[in-house]
């Protein structure tokens, strides 16, 4: 498929997370590629189960240090990972992390559920829906580990229909109750596998939305799906993904929706639709989603190819700007759109260029937040976050034979629209006095990345 170069990059904001240097020349099927080995995040190693509790006990303070660290390892890998294999993949593991949202303080966990999710991204829902609901990490946070036939517990149950399928609105109280107790017995193993605890699972008749029978977990998420409503669902919340923070019509979505469920939830034939739709590269959806902040730091990642010298940055950056990896506020996720934006977040987005490759210091202070700020404890005084790129090979790629068609190239790759003519003066002030190639490309990319422009995507 030859596509228009406009309609090119919008595909490459939205199918993945932007125009990239490592990004030459453009293949659709590059888009669909199969997950592999290299794509699997693997810096954190699976716990071993200690055979004795008081040691454990004794080494709380220890372990419990050690795990943040790694935390933040598996953070860092996968910001990385995003920058330098942006594809349709990558993005759709971003979108189901956010879809399934999850906290765990056991890193192995955390990498392995995103793991999961990227082998799956583009597979099967139901399968997919299976492999998270089976999951430690979910079954810890939405706490089934505690859900027994004498004290069952509602919550996961509850989660399942509210966030991961039906949505508000398509079940009861008393189907929350019924399900809960089908879910019963469902837990892990202290080597985190997942288990089923026939002792602690409720054997007695259920009532789950109508039908009667002796359920189990199993049963309940067939009957969830066998509902086109969770079709309606996946759709709407991936069409608003994808298309526009404003969402999609309901006849789009019904379409799309419809072919979904026939389908057999299969994501990547939901995903194909909607990008191959007119509705999707109609120009009023070019440029109109604002980056969340993890969008936003991979995107400057990718287009300078930049390292940072201390991954503890990477932490901070996405604590002053309210949305760290595998931390999400709550069990809904993070809110799109304009939720990113407030005074004190928009000032730190707008300088967070200079902040990275000026050498520049900030004293901005970041909420305490409990267990997500605990990766890194540094709350105070005046901070450097450097990230280095190579402005020379830059340069190479961007200069021109005049500044002005200098300038116009990196606008082109770095913006998903183009500047206002205010702003463009504007750069050509900042830059006008640059001599030097690697300079004014590097001052170049500064002041445009430090535009509301860049904010979208």
């Amino acid at each position: 498929m030859i596509l228009p170069q406009a309609k090119v990059k919008h595909l490459l904001y939205r199918a993945g997370f932007g125009t990239g240097l490592q990004i030459d020349s453009w293949n659709e099927s590059a888009l669909w590629k199969k997950s592999n080995d290299d794509h699997l995040l693997n810096v954190v190693n699976k716990p071993q189960l200690d055979s004795d509790p008081r040691e454990m006990k004794d080494k709380a303070k220890e372990v419990f240090e050690k795990s943040r660290q790694e935390i933040m390892k598996v953070n860092a890998a996968w910001i990385m990972q995003m920058s330098r294999q942006p594809d349709l993949r990558e993005r759709m593991t971003f979108f189901w992390h956010n879809h399934f949202a999850c906290r765990t303080l056991v890193p192995w966990f955390a990498q392995d559920l995103n793991n999961q999710m990227r082998m799956q991204a583009l597979g099967s829902f139901s399968d997919l829906l299976t492999t998270v609901s089976k999951h430690p990490a979910m079954l810890q946070f939405l706490n089934n580990q505690q859900n027994r036939k004498d004290h069952p517990n509602e919550n996961f149950a509850r989660e399942v229909m509210e966030l991961f399928t039906l949505g508000r609105g398509h079940y009861t109280e008393d189907d929350i109750k019924e399900a809960a107790r089908a879910f019963t017995g469902w837990g892990f193993n202290p080597q985190g596998n997942f288990q089923f605890r026939p002792r602690q699972h409720d054997e007695g008749v259920k009532t789950f939305r109508g039908r009667t029978g002796n359920f189990q977990g199993d049963d309940i998420i067939n009957m969830i799906l066998e509902d086109p409503q969770t079709s309606i669902f996946i759709t709407r919340k991936l069409g608003a993904f994808l298309v526009s923070d404003d969402g999609v019509s309901d006849s789009l979505v019904k379409e799309w929706s419809d072919d979904f469920y026939r389908s057999g939830y299969r994501i990547d034939r939901l995903v194909r639709n909607i990008l191959n739709s007119d509705t999707f590269a109609d120009p009023k959806n070019t440029g109109t989603r604002i980056k969340s902040p993890v969008e936003l730091l991979v995107g400057i990642l990718m287009q300078t190819d930049g390292k940072f010298e201390d991954d503890r940055s990477l932490v901070f950056i996405q604590r002053a700007l309210g949305q760290v990896l595998f931390f999400p506020p709550n069990v809904s996720g993070w809110p799109p759109g304009k939720a990113w934006i407030d005074s004190s977040s928009l000032t730190f987005r707008l300088t967070l260029p200079r902040l990275l490759f000026s050498g520049d210091e900030t004293d901005f202070r970041v909420r305490d937040e409990g267990d997500v700020n605990g990766l890194q404890n540094e709350n105070a005084g005046r901070r450097r976050l450097h990230c280095n790129a190579d402005w020379s090979l830059l340069a190479n790629r961007f200069t021109k034979k005049r500044k002005e068609e200098t300038l116009s190239v990196m606008e082109d790759f770095l913006l998903s629209r183009p500047l206002l003519p205010e702003n463009r003066k504007w750069v050509a002030q900042i830059t006008e006095k640059k001599t030097d190639d690697k300079e004014l490309v590097k001052s170049g990319f500064i002041a445009m990345m430090s535009l509301p422009e860049y904010q979208m995507c």
